[in-house]
């Protein structure tokens, strides 16, 4: 299985379709956090939320991602 890492390293790289994996991944979590909304500002609130996914994939720094025990080291 892919992981979200996996596929950032990826859409990092340029590939559209490892963002549009990570959009399909988080699509759970954006239908959940609309269902309260109606119908026409559930539309646009969702599509603004997979507009900020794509944002927060692009800001992501890879290299500033902690290895396991270089995070563990942070909590001590």
């Amino acid at each position: 299985m892919i992981t979200l890492f996996d596929l950032t390293q990826k859409a990092k790289g340029g590939s559209q379709e490892a963002v549009s994996e990570i959009v399909q991944m988080f699509e759970p979590k954006v239908k959940k956090s609309s269902r309260f909304m109606n119908d026409n500002d559930k539309e646009d609130l969702e599509q603004e939320l997979r507009i900020e996914i794509v944002k927060a994939v692009n800001r992501f720094e890879i290299s500033s991602t902690p290895t396991f025990w270089g995070f563990i080291e942070t909590l001590k």
